[in-house]
């Protein structure tokens, strides 16, 4: 199996390191590839200079590869999907935006003529959340799903109680942009940073977990028609709400000082420390089960890298081995074999504890 990862940041890092680990011949593609040439994660991996935004370089890269992964910021990834199904190659990315996601999803019928598949929403969540929010809701014939999912420090320093595990960008979109839910029964919006609640787990208590956009993505139209209640809440140590309330009241995150308050949150959290990534599916129906996730960083990685980018790998490789046997562009919620799914996250220590209530 050939794969190329296009960029090198820590998701991209982690995708590598399993796709290596799970026997793959692996390119990684950054525009610059000197900070990532000294990551010992990526020992095996073959280093290329990759510009996105030049056509000829992508197009050049992807050519030959059995599956291209896009760890790239999300504004790339419909383009990167177009030039897959020009390369005949499979495709898949992390996902982030729900209106780029429906224009990879447009591809449907130009993937499926290249006989190609790419599957978009492929990390935490949107991701791994999909693929098992829908195997509980057919395994409990479930009418509502309640997803939430937090990565933390594993200890919180004020004033945020944060740490940067991800994309700032990202982050500040999940703050500001609407959240889509299914409502008694109709898909419906919500602001994000309302519908606050607490919740916790036998390690951590002390938490919060309130409407954030993006969560969802294509779940509220996948099962529309089949659940009453759908939603997806983020979670954190209890305050952070209130006080990213307050900077989006104050206008922060409006557009003319986003990218100077993303510089101080990135400049101010971007920390290295131990993580933990919370998650909790509540699927209710004929039957009510709970499955929890706790995954904690490891001496090399972080467990949002871990959660993120290895299913973001299993996946990659199921298109390729023909675990996923569609072709066209599909959510992972409607492609991903469940099953095989939970064993592969299994083999990587990531495991989902199921109980009944």
């Amino acid at each position: 199996m050939k794969a190329l990862v296009l960029g090198g940041g820590k998701m991209g890092r982690a995708i590598a390191y399993d796709l290596v680990k799970s026997g793959a011949e692996v390119q990684i593609g950054d525009v610059s590839i000197e900070h990532i040439r000294s990551s010992h994660l990526l020992e095996g991996v073959e280093f290329m200079r990759v510009d996105a935004t030049n056509a000829h370089d992508v197009e050049q890269a992807m050519k030959k590869k059995d599956v291209v992964v896009s760890a790239l910021p999300y504004d790339f990834n419909y383009k990167m999907a177009k030039m897959a199904i020009k390369c005949n190659t499979n495709f898949c990315d992390l996902g982030g935006n729900m209106a780029i996601v429906k224009n990879e999803l447009s591809l449907h019928e130009a993937a499926k003529k290249a006989g190609v598949t790419i599957v978009p929403d492929c990390g935490l969540a949107p991701g791994m959340t999909n693929v098992i929010a829908s195997y509980l809701i057919k395994k409990a014939d479930a009418r509502e799903m309640h997803i939430r999912v937090g990565g933390l420090p594993q200890n919180p320093e004020p004033p945020l109680n944060y740490a940067l595990v991800f994309s700032v960008h990202g982050l500040v979109n999940e703050y500001i942009e609407k959240a889509k839910i299914i409502k008694d029964g109709k898909v419906a919006e919500v602001e994000s940073l309302t519908g606050l609640e607490d919740i916790s787990f036998p390690e951590f208590e002390g938490l919060e977990a309130f409407y954030t956009s993006g969560g969802t993505s294509t779940l509220p139209e996948t099962f529309y028609g089949t659940l009453d209640e759908l939603d997806y809440k983020t979670i954190r140590y209890k305050g952070h709400c209130e006080k990213i309330k307050f900077l989006r009241d104050m206008g922060f995150f409006d557009s003319g000082y986003r990218q100077f308050t993303e510089e101080v949150i990135e400049k101010a959290l971007n920390k290295k420390v131990d993580d933990v990534v919370l998650a909790r599916w509540v699927a209710s129906g004929e039957r009510s089960i709970v499955a929890d996730m706790v995954d904690y960083c490891s001496r090399d990685i972080s467990a949002m890298m871990r959660t993120t980018g290895f299913p973001t790998s299993i996946i990659a490789q199921m298109i390729v081995d023909g675990s996923i046997e569609k072709r066209g562009a599909l959510p992972p919620e409607k492609c991903v074999p469940p099953e095989k799914f939970i064993k592969e996250l299994g083999r990587r220590n990531i495991i989902i504890k199921e109980r009944e209530i």
